[in-house]
């Protein structure tokens, strides 16, 4: 059995602005531009550092589904589900 140091993670949860550049692809003038509407975690050492999730989102809003109230969208509901729906009830 494997400890948490072994474990392959993939990418990174939360980075500077210069590894997030690269992780995403990204220039860095746009991810500084990104970074303005992101808080950053703040390190024991000081170290600011970006989640990639928050920056990624402001990069690419239409990526992700919004809800009334800022909620991310999860259910998908087929495109004849609502067609289905209305004609059984009428």
């Amino acid at each position: 059995m494997g400890t948490w140091h072994d474990l392959d993670v993939g990418r990174p949860i939360a980075a500077p602005l210069e590894r997030c550049a690269e992780l995403l692809g990204i220039d860095l003038a746009a991810i500084r531009a990104a970074a303005a509407n992101v808080e950053p975690y703040l390190r024991a050492d000081g170290t600011r550092i970006w989640s990639l999730m928050q920056l990624e989102r402001q990069l690419r809003p239409e990526a992700y589904g919004r809800r009334r109230g800022g909620y991310l969208d999860r259910r998908r509901t087929p495109s004849g589900a609502s067609s289905q729906a209305s004609a059984r009830s009428g």
